[in-house]
Protein backbone atom coordinates (compact mmCIF):
# COMPACT_ATOMS: atom_id res chain seq x y z
CA UNK A 1 0.00 0.00 0.00
CA UNK A 2 0.78 3.45 -0.97
CA UNK A 3 3.12 5.34 2.10
CA UNK A 4 1.87 8.97 2.65
CA UNK A 5 4.40 11.63 4.52
CA UNK A 6 3.35 15.04 4.85
CA UNK A 7 6.53 17.21 5.50
CA UNK A 8 5.36 20.72 7.78
CA UNK A 9 7.54 23.41 7.89
CA UNK A 10 6.81 27.00 10.29
CA UNK A 11 8.06 28.85 7.35
CA UNK A 12 5.77 30.92 5.12
CA UNK A 13 6.38 32.81 1.74
CA UNK A 14 7.13 31.65 -1.98
CA UNK A 15 9.17 28.98 -2.59
CA UNK A 16 9.04 27.02 1.13
CA UNK A 17 7.39 24.36 -0.87
CA UNK A 18 9.75 23.89 -3.53
CA UNK A 19 12.46 23.67 -1.43
CA UNK A 20 11.11 21.04 0.28
CA UNK A 21 10.40 19.44 -2.60
CA UNK A 22 14.34 19.60 -3.57
CA UNK A 23 15.28 18.22 -0.14
CA UNK A 24 13.38 15.01 -0.37
CA UNK A 25 13.62 14.59 -4.09
CA UNK A 26 17.37 14.60 -3.48
CA UNK A 27 17.07 12.50 -0.35
CA UNK A 28 15.17 10.41 -2.06
CA UNK A 29 17.74 10.18 -4.95
CA UNK A 30 20.46 9.20 -3.12
CA UNK A 31 18.57 6.23 -1.36
CA UNK A 32 18.21 4.93 -5.03
CA UNK A 33 14.39 5.95 -5.62
CA UNK A 34 13.04 7.83 -8.72
CA UNK A 35 10.61 10.97 -8.45
CA UNK A 36 7.70 12.29 -9.95
CA UNK A 37 7.02 15.34 -9.00
CA UNK A 38 3.87 16.83 -9.27
CA UNK A 39 2.90 20.36 -10.31
CA UNK A 40 -0.39 22.62 -10.70
CA UNK A 41 0.70 23.08 -14.64
CA UNK A 42 3.32 23.59 -16.90
CA UNK A 43 4.10 26.95 -16.13
CA UNK A 44 4.79 25.51 -12.33
CA UNK A 45 6.70 22.89 -13.74
CA UNK A 46 8.84 25.12 -15.56
CA UNK A 47 9.04 27.91 -13.09
CA UNK A 48 10.81 24.09 -10.87
CA UNK A 49 12.83 23.46 -13.50
CA UNK A 50 14.26 26.56 -13.41
CA UNK A 51 14.31 26.69 -9.52
CA UNK A 52 15.76 23.47 -9.33
CA UNK A 53 18.81 24.82 -12.03
CA UNK A 54 19.58 27.91 -9.59
CA UNK A 55 19.54 26.33 -5.85
CA UNK A 56 20.87 25.11 -4.20
CA UNK A 57 24.55 26.49 -5.39
CA UNK A 58 26.22 23.60 -3.60
CA UNK A 59 24.10 21.04 -5.04
CA UNK A 60 22.86 19.55 -8.46
CA UNK A 61 19.61 17.63 -8.68
CA UNK A 62 19.35 15.44 -12.03
CA UNK A 63 15.95 16.24 -13.40
CA UNK A 64 14.06 17.28 -16.43
CA UNK A 65 10.21 18.02 -17.36
CA UNK A 66 8.23 15.53 -17.96
CA UNK A 67 7.28 16.88 -21.46
CA UNK A 68 11.20 16.54 -22.74
CA UNK A 69 13.27 13.98 -21.46
CA UNK A 70 13.81 11.27 -18.73
CA UNK A 71 16.17 11.79 -15.75
CA UNK A 72 15.92 10.66 -11.96
CA UNK A 73 13.86 13.31 -10.92
CA UNK A 74 10.69 14.17 -13.17
CA UNK A 75 8.80 17.37 -13.07
CA UNK A 76 4.71 17.08 -14.65
CA UNK A 77 1.41 17.96 -14.29
CA UNK A 78 -1.58 16.91 -15.30
CA UNK A 79 -3.52 13.57 -15.15
CA UNK A 80 -0.73 11.30 -16.30
CA UNK A 81 2.83 10.62 -14.61
CA UNK A 82 3.52 7.81 -17.19
CA UNK A 83 5.79 5.33 -16.12
CA UNK A 84 6.61 6.50 -12.73
CA UNK A 85 5.17 4.61 -9.09
CA UNK A 86 7.89 4.81 -7.48
CA UNK A 87 8.15 8.27 -5.02
CA UNK A 88 5.31 10.83 -5.83
CA UNK A 89 6.09 14.32 -4.26
CA UNK A 90 2.59 16.84 -4.73
CA UNK A 91 3.00 20.54 -4.96
CA UNK A 92 -0.55 20.89 -5.77
CA UNK A 93 -3.55 21.47 -3.43
CA UNK A 94 -5.48 18.13 -4.48
CA UNK A 95 -4.76 14.75 -4.39
CA UNK A 96 -3.33 13.09 -7.74
CA UNK A 97 -6.21 10.69 -8.95
CA UNK A 98 -3.27 8.32 -9.66
CA UNK A 99 -1.34 9.30 -5.79
CA UNK A 100 -2.06 5.08 -5.23
CA UNK A 101 0.20 3.90 -8.20
CA UNK A 102 3.30 5.08 -6.19
CA UNK A 103 5.16 3.52 -3.26
CA UNK A 104 5.54 6.54 -1.61
CA UNK A 105 3.76 10.09 -1.46
CA UNK A 106 4.89 13.22 0.09
CA UNK A 107 3.05 16.25 0.82
CA UNK A 108 4.95 19.43 1.44
CA UNK A 109 3.03 21.98 3.54
CA UNK A 110 4.29 25.22 4.32
CA UNK A 111 3.44 28.03 7.30
CA UNK A 112 1.20 29.59 5.05
CA UNK A 113 -3.14 29.21 6.52
CA UNK A 114 -4.31 28.35 2.84
CA UNK A 115 -1.48 25.12 2.36
CA UNK A 116 -2.56 24.19 6.05
CA UNK A 117 -5.93 24.06 5.79
CA UNK A 118 -5.28 22.29 1.90
CA UNK A 119 -3.11 19.83 3.72
CA UNK A 120 -5.37 19.36 6.13
CA UNK A 121 -8.06 18.03 3.75
CA UNK A 122 -5.71 16.20 1.87
CA UNK A 123 -4.19 14.46 4.86
CA UNK A 124 -8.56 13.13 5.80
CA UNK A 125 -8.78 11.93 2.52
CA UNK A 126 -5.62 9.31 2.67
CA UNK A 127 -6.89 8.90 6.52
CA UNK A 128 -10.18 7.99 5.96
CA UNK A 129 -9.27 6.08 2.85
CA UNK A 130 -6.75 3.94 4.98
CA UNK A 131 -3.59 4.77 3.31
CA UNK A 132 -0.61 4.81 6.52
CA UNK A 133 -0.26 8.69 6.90
CA UNK A 134 3.17 10.06 9.23
CA UNK A 135 3.92 13.47 9.27
CA UNK A 136 7.79 15.00 9.87
CA UNK A 137 7.80 18.89 11.06
CA UNK A 138 11.02 20.26 9.59
CA UNK A 139 11.00 23.80 11.71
Amino acid sequence: MTEVTFYLSSKVGDGVRQALAWRIADKALKQGRLVYVHCQNEAHARQLDHDFWQSPKTGFLPHALHSEGQAPVILGHGPDPGEHHDVLINLTDQVPDFASRFQRVAEMISGADNERQAGRQRFRFYRERGFPVTTHELG
